[in-house]
């Protein structure tokens, strides 16, 4: 409520700057908590994936394939804006840890950077990349060049890179991958394509 004298413009201010608190402190704690499950799972020494692409390449369908998880799938910017992790079993026994991340986007403003930077930091914790590329998309090599854009920035040269161009159901015929690079090409809605 209003004290004697004071504006609505003031309140409304005053009311604003409480939540910016309120949504930093969250913040804050989710990037405590997220540090704590990454140090765990360092020392359980898992092997971790981490499948990280553009928006709407396919990701959330491919980590929902291979997890039977039901994460939230949908043609939007942004429909996984939390990363999921789940234990996945490898044809040679050994459990794996799957991390399905946000979805990248070419110019992602700086004031979003710091939002989606909980986020993005489990990709730097991967054992394994697995950039999922929609080659269906007649804008696939910009998206490719703006995910390894981000990757570098993110710091995670060293870490292996599988590419996984998805929607080979869709593609254009003469399709041709933005780099000469081992890659699969797999469609994530046949299930003879997702195995591990």
């Amino acid at each position: 409520t209003r004290g004697p004298g004071e504006t609505k413009l003031e309140s409304d201010r005053r009311h604003i700057n409480r939540r910016i608190v309120d949504i930093k402190t969250q913040l804050t704690s989710i990037v405590s908590h997220r540090e704590r499950y990454r140090e765990r799972r360092k020392r359980n020494q898992a092997f971790q994936l981490s499948l990280v692409g553009y928006t709407n390449a396919g990701k959330s369908t491919i980590f929902n394939r291979l997890t039977e998880a039901g994460t939230f799938e949908e043609n939007l910017l942004f429909a996984t804006l939390d990363p999921t992790t789940r234990k996945v079993m490898m044809p040679s026994g050994f459990n794996a840890l799957l991390t399905d991340t946000v979805g990248f986007i070419q110019d992602l403003p700086t004031s979003l950077v710091a939002a989606f930077r909980s986020t993005l930091e489990e990709v730097t914790e991967a054992d394994l990349i697995l950039h999922v590329v929609d080659s269906s998309s007649p804008d696939h090599v910009n998206h490719e060049k703006t995910v390894d854009k981000l990757l570098k920035e993110l710091g995670v040269e060293g870490v292996p890179v599988l590419t996984i161009y998805n929607k080979k159901d869709q593609t254009a015929e003469g399709f041709t991958p933005a780099y000469n690079q081992e890659i699969l090409h797999i469609s994530a809605l046949d299930p003879m394509d997702i195995t591990l």
